[in-house]
């Protein structure tokens, strides 16, 4: 039995890190072989674009669930290679608002068909096997199950009943 099934629960986290940088290393493969000037980490950023054709920083951080400074980071890698760029909010002056340059559009129209080939794939992947395909399901239950109460305070109750039980 590998060490990942033995461990099962306690090494959870890593095993998903584990899929997750198979999965990311292939496509960045993917892209490279493509010659294809794309990271994998601009993915959210292009989709979301695509999608509402512009948003403020504070918008993408919202929608994507991550920090403020981390969309900050993101979008300055991708308009310093001159995919994006900034412009006031007509209703807003104050609002700083990011859209596609011409040199972003047309790269956009370059990783779309890749996007769709990398769907085809992944599902492919998950419908490989019968219970594959309620992966998704099972891992929507589990981030809900962490936002009614994330897994530090479950740890900590779990080490409190066992102090409780000691002291019986």
């Amino acid at each position: 039995m590998s060490f990942y099934k033995r461990t099962g629960e306690l090494i959870f986290g890593t095993r998903l890190r584990r899929l997750s940088d198979r999965f990311l290393l292939d496509v960045t493969k993917t892209y490279k072989s493509l010659s294809i000037p794309f990271e994998t980490s601009w993915f959210p950023l292009f989709y979301l674009l695509e999608e509402r054709q512009s948003m403020s920083v504070t918008e993408i951080a919202k929608e994507l669930e991550i920090s403020h400074s981390a969309v900050s980071q993101l979008v300055t890698t991708v308009e310093k290679k001159g995919y994006i760029r900034f412009f006031t909010d007509k209703n807003d002056k104050r609002k700083k608002m990011i859209r596609f340059t011409p040199k972003g559009v047309e790269l956009l129209n370059t990783v779309k068909p890749v996007w769709e080939a990398i769907h085809r794939a992944m599902y492919g992947i998950l419908c490989e096997k019968d219970h594959s395909i309620k992966l998704f399901e099972s891992l929507e239950k589990v981030e809900d199950c962490l936002d009614k109460l994330p897994l530090h305070e479950r740890i900590i109750r779990e080490l409190q009943k066992e102090k409780i039980t000691e002291a019986d």
